[in-house]
């Protein structure tokens, strides 16, 4: 083969060596162009983005933003994320800078508050990532997203979970959770923190007579004067219905307690002004230490018993809990599980109480008694049951059966007794047998059925009932009325004694309760109450009953003030059917039922 010229060679090796330097050359111009293409590409998303981006160094010098950055957070130039950073929250973002330093590419996320152009502050998700080591940045890119709705809807959702909607105020769920704490702190006090459970008394029946609107207005009010009985560091909470809670915190001794509670009575007296109008309403309130060894719930509960005994006693007081108190009120509860089996098992019956004319002794009538006798306890006092069995509902079935039983009784008194004689028999109308729809034909029924003559029935019912008052009270009232009995007024004075109801209402007798007679007769007492009574039933014709005369100057001194009529153990108490048609029989004319059938004394008996 024949040789290349040298030239020639030489010649051909410069053009490719040329060829390749212009292709690397035409590389390098693409890259570039790429390159170009990208930096512009990533510089219009990274300043058109909504996020505000930082760079910034490892101890926090602001290197680079974006303008959404300046636009959230204002001129931010040779600044550092510290001066962006509220002051409380400084210790995050410097967390937050230390965790990105250690990562090794995986973004840390953290949340603090940042100043806004404005000097308002913004919640911020910021998340880092550590990029000190790619040449083209050398620096940590926070990407900083604005969540303070989110924060804000958080806040309002978690206020909701642990605040009454209606009043403000703490929760059942927030209170629990503070009385915790100071369980946890118990150890560590001089004196414990203390709970008081509060019970407003008679809120149902603002809620019935004026509405429910009315009922939380009182609610709303009622929460916002108890603020002003506690100290800014004390928890008032709104536990449901017309129950509050306060816990007492930080060297609270007892008698710091009681005098708190005291006041708190005191100020929840006076009226409060709802829609127009004057509302009356008291408190009861229970108070329990936080003691040792007891979890939260055992302390609200304690304080929960101490208020049941607060309301049992009286209304509009406050009681300290003991320990005891829980012992009776698991008797109370044993009760009444046997008072539910006792009316399935008609463990109850019927006694009658003479009424007798105070002059003669004879007899007048008769008041149909409720009895309870207990397989294990024997005979259970009225005042141990007949509230039990009103609170449960179980008095409505009790009433109706002693009805339907006293008036069959009454029919036989007449078939068997003297025509000069007509005895009247009176029976007890509970308050809650009085709410029910059906009273006035359960009265209807009973004397129906037993075929006994309306004039002689009187049905007695207590002042409670007359406080519901309007309309539907009224016209219960008179369809009862309209059956041709007689309606009394039981226990007259004791509750909430007024001339209206007299007027309003209507009432043929009026019964004075033993509590007034009981003074009667004594040396030096003036019985004034049971004097003003009699003096009341004469002014507007209305017949008075005394109930409970045991002692012969007692019904000496009612018949000076001129009542006429009386029941107690100084003539008889109470017996069975069997034995006062016994006395019906065979008590002659002449001779009163005092002759015949006076109690010995100190012979035992229940009382009516």
């Amino acid at each position: 083969m024949a040789s290349i010229p040298l030239p020639v060679a030489l010649g051909v090796v410069a053009a490719v060596v040329l060829l390749e330097l212009l292709r690397r050359i035409a590389m390098v111009q693409r890259d570039v162009r790429r390159l170009a293409i990208s930096e512009a590409r990533f510089r219009a998303i990274v300043q058109n983005s909504t996020d505000a981006i930082l760079i910034v160094d490892p101890d926090g010098e602001l290197r680079y933003v974006t303008p959404s950055a300046d636009s959230l957070f204002g001129e931010t130039k040779r600044r550092s994320l510290f001066a962006l950073t509220h002051p409380e929250d400084g210790a995050v973002a410097e967390r937050f800078l230390q965790q990105v330093r250690r990562s090794t590419g995986m973004p840390v996320v953290e949340e603090w508050r940042m100043r806004r152009p404005d000097g308002s502050w913004l919640w911020i998700e910021n998340t880092g990532t550590n990029l000190l080591l790619e040449p083209t940045v050398s620096g940590i890119v926070v990407n900083a997203r604005d969540v303070s709705e989110r924060h804000s809807l958080e806040a309002q959702l978690t206020h909701q979970a642990y605040h009454d909607e209606l009043t403000r105020l703490a929760n059942r769920a927030l209170f629990l959770n503070r009385v915790t704490r100071a369980v946890g702190r118990r150890g560590h006090e001089v004196h414990p923190a203390a709970v008081l459970f509060l019970d407003l008394d008679d809120f149902k029946k603002v809620n019935d007579s004026l509405g429910h609107a009315v009922g939380d207005e009182l609610l709303v009010a009622a929460a916002a004067r108890l603020t002003s009985f506690v100290r800014p560091g004390d928890t008032i909470a709104r536990l449901g219905g017309d129950e509050f809670a306060i816990l007492l915190e930080g060297a609270v001794d007892p008698q710091s307690v009681t005098n708190i509670a005291g006041r708190i009575a005191e100020g929840l007296r006076a009226p409060f002004r709802v829609s127009g109008r004057d509302v009356f309403v008291s408190v009861s309130i229970g108070i329990a230490d936080v003691s040792h060894g007891d979890t939260p719930d055992d302390v609200v509960r304690n304080a929960d018993l101490a208020m049941y005994f607060a309301k049992a006693r009286a209304k509009g007081r406050f009681v300290v809990y003991e320990r005891q108190m829980h012992a009776r009120v698991m008797e109370r509860l044993e009760l009444e599980a046997d008072l539910r089996r006792a009316v399935d098992r008609a463990s109850f019956f019927v006694e009658y109480q003479p009424i007798v004319h105070l002059t003669s002794g004879l007899m007048y009538g008769a008041e149909a008694l409720l009895r309870w006798r207990h397989p294990e306890r024997g005979l259970v006092p009225p005042s141990e049951f007949v509230a039990l069995a009103e609170d449960t509902g179980l008095i409505v079935p009790l009433s109706r059966v002693v009805l339907r039983e006293a008036c069959e009784r009454a029919t036989e008194w007449r078939s068997r007794q003297r025509r000069d004689r007509k005895l009247r028999l009176s029976v007890n109308l509970s308050p809650r047998h009085f709410q029910e729809s059906t009273v006035v034909e359960d009265v209807r029924e009973a004397l129906a059925r037993s075929g006994l003559p309306s004039p002689m029935l009187t049905l007695e019912i207590t002042e409670s009932v007359l406080m519901q008052e309007g309309a539907v009270t009224l016209d219960k009232l008179r369809a009862l009325k309209s059956l041709g009995l007689q309606l009394a007024l039981d226990d007259f004075g004791t509750g909430y004694s007024s001339l209206g109801y007299l007027q309003r209402f209507p009432i043929d007798i009026l019964k004075i309760d033993r509590t007034f007679v009981e003074p009667i007769g004594s040396l030096g007492v003036d019985p004034a109450i049971a004097r003003a009574i009699v003096a009341l039933g004469r002014s507007l014709h209305i017949e008075t009953i005394a109930e409970g005369i045991e002692r012969p100057e007692q019904r000496e001194g009612l018949l000076s003030l001129g009542c006429s009529l009386g029941q107690g153990f100084l003539f008889a108490q109470s017996m069975s059917a069997e034995a006062f048609v016994a006395i019906m029989v065979d008590t002659p004319r002449s001779l009163s039922i005092v002759q015949m059938y006076a109690p010995s004394p100190g012979s035992a008996s229940i009382v009516s």
